[in-house]
């Protein structure tokens, strides 16, 4: 198991992410889930999950 953060480069949100070597994934792209932003494609040889963690400031304001 890896986990790992990504910092989204257009609104700034984090995100966790963990992956899982002991289980199969889907094959598919992950986006932003506050700005659609395209942070990642899977080939699906993983199972990955991804959590927002931090939303950015501006958000609130």
């Amino acid at each position: 198991m890896k986990k790992g953060d990504i910092i989204c480069p257009e609104c700034k949100a984090g995100i966790r992410r963990i992956e899982l070597n002991s289980r199969k994934g889907h094959a598919g792209e992950f986006r932003c889930p506050l700005c659609n932003c395209l942070l990642e494609i899977s080939d699906g040889s993983t199972e990955i999950a991804y959590r927002l963690t931090v939303a950015p400031e501006k958000l609130f304001e």
